[in-house]
């Protein structure tokens, strides 16, 4: 994936006049052709302090630069991009929220007074995007960073699905620059609060979100299905872990015949990257839906895809949640439920377990032993999927 980190490292902070003092592999994102890898890097500057800095590195050849990435070959001869977090090269609305006196300045922009501001950041995708909380008195927002050419799109989208009485947050306008300013919506993600669940009330509840999302007017086309492209997962297990690429290469071809023999079904509009993280409930009474959350994908599209999304999240969030073994038990319970509502769809069991494969490659680029272990047992129930 990175040969040689350290002296890759070593490298890029040498150039700005400083010393690497000690590193560790903190996230893997896959992209394109390639991994942005992040690393938590402690730097001894010129007058000897001791700073901590992120710094990603993308081994795509196709990466995005701009005059704060650093360029550089690596011993095999493959170009590497680098920057030092919040400096994201995909994202350049992403240093402006990044501090509290510059999101002030943003905020203001939309007319919401901001002095003072706090902010806490609850999502980051090197690459495609981050979400902020900015807390103002009283008040909560969510700065969503994403490419530019997607902002007016995604603002969009909420106005559509607002329209159509699906509860999305309000956005409240969009930037050029790739940022779009979202209310905070009531309730707490279901993943949260799984264990508290009443699991035939729920999925009823999802079923009927599900065919009110399928009744907003939209004009775009949601993400393409991840099972057609499922050889690029076997291709970076390739890369990433070797010891669980034949496996994962077996499954893939698998998919590739079972997901290419079934018929496509009309669109309608879906989700994109439906998961329990998204679905938001009702304090008091968690089993009842309050509304959804990033619809950033959202578009005409198959069903079965967030059907299968939502299976694979169910699947790896059983398998992590090793600090609440109630949670563990019931969204176990809940993916072999979810299984038997679409048992016989080989369509559905296509794109599911392509979902489990992306959640295996995750794990496996942890490269650790609890990393290895959970995608071991993720290509397993991929295998159990498709059996």
């Amino acid at each position: 994936m990175l040969d040689n980190a350290a002296a890759v490292l070593m490298r890029l902070v040498a150039a700005s006049g400083r010393e690497l003092v000690d590193f560790a592999q903190k996230d893997v994102e896959p992209v394109n052709e390639g991994f942005i890898v992040g690393f938590a890097c402690s730097v001894r500057t010129r007058d000897d302090q001791i700073e901590r800095v992120t710094i990603y590195v993308n081994t795509s050849p196709s990466a995005p630069v701009d005059e704060h990435t650093v360029e550089l070959v690596d011993a095999s001869g493959r170009r590497l991009t680098a920057w030092a977090y919040p400096q994201d090269p995909a994202l350049p609305s992403l240093p402006a929220v990044s501090y509290p006196e510059a999101a002030g300045v943003v905020l203001g922009k939309f007319g919401i007074e901001a002095e003072g501001a706090r902010l806490r950041m609850e999502a980051y995708r090197p690459g495609k995007r981050a979400v902020l909380r900015v807390d103002t008195g009283e008040r909560s927002w969510f700065a969503k960073v994403v490419h530019p050419s997607l902002a007016a799109t995604i603002h969009d989208l909420h106005e559509r699905f607002r329209a159509a009485g699906v509860p999305v947050p309000r956005s409240l306008g969009f930037s050029e620059a790739g940022l779009v300013l979202l209310e905070e919506l009531p309730g707490l993600p279901a993943i949260d609060v799984f264990d508290r669940i009443d699991r035939a009330r729920f999925a009823r509840g999802l079923d009927e979100l599900a065919q009110h999302i399928a009744r907003v007017p939209v004009a775009v086309g949601a993400r393409e299905s991840l099972a057609r492209r499922v050889e690029w997962y076997a291709e970076r297990m390739e890369e990433t872990s070797p010891l669980f690429a034949r496996q994962t290469s077996q499954l893939a071809e698998l998919v590739h015949r079972r997901y290419a023999a079934t018929a496509v079904p009309p669109p309608v509009t879906i989700h994109g990257d439906l998961h329990l993280g998204q679905v938001f409930v009702d304090h008091a009474d968690p089993s009842r839906i309050t509304g959804i959350l990033d619809i950033d994908t959202a578009g005409l599209g198959d069903p079965a895809d967030d059907a299968g999304a939502l299976f694979g999240h169910v699947v790896v969030s059983a398998v992590e949640r090793t600090g609440s073994p109630a949670a563990s038990e019931a969204l176990a319970a809940f993916a072999d439920e979810l299984q038997l509502g679409w048992a016989g769809d080989q369509r559905t069991a296509a794109i599911a377990a392509t979902h489990l494969l992306g959640h295996a490659l995750a794990n496996a680029g942890r490269g650790d032993e609890r990393g290895a272990a959970v995608a071991q047992q993720l290509l397993d129930r991929a295998a159990a999927v498709l059996a």
